[in-house]
């Protein structure tokens, strides 16, 4: 026989069927299902009750006139559901879930993920084009707490996870295979850097500017990132007019060669106190003027001496100079330049003993070396000493 529209074709539906026991006093029960009065066959004690005069419907609540008689499973209700008829889809739709052509939906359309998996809003998609996947916020890279994923259109792309852990990290990027670059950054289609791997570690940089984080040499190793290969004697650290600021080593440097010749293990520079001694004493030495300077490079000391008295007080003996701020490891006197207001001298010969450092004077007046004493500095004597000597320390 002709039909209009489309044919119809076989469809199948799962009656369901609800029992319920009554006590008498109930009237209410709650069915597997919501439906209305007509769309159920409600039996008691084997007799199909009348609808809407033994009973009625509302959602899932069936309730009786009056109670039904006592019994186990006496009452039963058989879900007939409303009418169904299955037409053939148009043919722009592939199967029953995949369609060939676009897919407009007039309204909101709402899910709660993209699959039947999810349990919680995925996916987000606001009026301003921002995609938000696990979140719907979109600006979370200003925020404290919360995790997602953000795309803000044509702004940027921001991450944030809510840490538990230190050892949990944000990004987890794993390179399979042969070594190689994880991330390639870009500008205008052309790559302007790289993070990657080689056997030694990771390597961060732009072509042959690059350093490598070396785990297993404890050390930070010039790199060709264009390769991940090494570089040897071919990187600087800064520029002449694009200089770092400070660097604190708290080992030694090495220039112009890596051998042990060629380290610098130390520069200082700093002030002393020196004291003017005669014999072993200085009592009632007193100074208007009284200043020392060093600076030591690696194992040599530079020294400045200013010692300017107002009273030479009332030790005696052989004059001298203590208060050096390293040991004198020099088995010989180093010379020394002397300046100085002396009594019956006229060619002093200066001496810094080995070890712990005491400067000595001699006088070299008579052809033989005699020390200087108390009597040959007066109470106003001004010494201006500048030298040299090596230390261990």
């Amino acid at each position: 026989m002709a039909t209009l529209g489309n044919v119809p074709a076989e469809a199948y539906t799962n009656t369901v069927k609800d029992s319920f026991s009554g006590n008498g006093s109930a009237t209410a029960f709650t069915m597997s299902l919501p439906t209305v009065t007509n769309d159920v066959r409600v039996v008691v004690e084997n007799v199909i009750q009348d609808p809407t005069v033994a009973y009625s419907v509302s959602g899932t609540t069936l309730t009786f006139t009056s109670a039904p008689p006592t019994g186990t499973n006496n009452i039963y209700v058989v879900h007939l559901g409303p009418a169904v008829m299955t037409t053939v889809p148009p043919a722009e739709i592939a199967d029953a879930t995949t369609f060939a052509s676009s897919l407009t939906v007039q309204g909101a359309f709402t899910s709660k993920g993209i699959d039947d998996n999810a349990d919680a809003v995925a996916l987000t998609i606001d009026s301003s084009e921002n995609v938000m996947l696990g979140t719907t916020t979109s600006t979370l890279y200003n925020v404290s707490s919360g995790t997602g994923f953000s795309y803000r259109n044509g702004v940027a792309l921001d991450i944030a996870r809510q840490n538990t852990s230190s050892a949990e990290p944000l990004l987890n990027l794993n390179l399979t295979g042969v070594d190689g670059s994880h991330i390639l950054f870009y500008k205008d289609g052309t790559t302007v850097g790289t993070i990657g791997n080689n056997s030694g570690g990771l390597y961060i940089g732009s072509g042959d500017a690059g350093v490598t984080m070396e785990s297993t040499l404890d050390a930070i190793i010039p790199t060709n990132t264009s390769s991940g290969s090494y570089t040897d004697n071919a990187l600087d650290i800064g520029y002449s007019s694009k200089r770092f600021k400070d660097a604190y080593l708290s080992g030694g440097i090495y220039l112009g060669g890596v051998g042990s010749a060629n380290k610098l293990e130390d520069y200082e520079e700093g002030t002393f106190t020196p004291t003017v001694k005669f014999g072993s004493g200085s009592s009632g030495i007193t100074y208007s003027v009284r200043e020392g300077k060093y600076t030591k490079i690696g194992d040599t000391v530079q020294y400045y001496i200013q010692c300017s008295l107002s009273s030479k007080g009332s030790s005696t003996g052989s004059l001298s100079i203590t208060g050096f701020p390293f040991t004198n490891t020099d088995t010989a006197s180093p010379p020394s330049v002397l300046t100085g207001s002396f009594t019956s001298t006229n060619d002093i010969q200066l001496y810094l003993s080995s070890g712990s450092p005491l400067l000595s004077f001699e006088n070299r007046n008579t052809g033989t070396q005699t020390p200087l004493t108390n009597s040959n500095v007066n109470n106003n004597s001004t010494m201006f000493i500048a030298g040299v000597y090596r230390t261990s320390q």
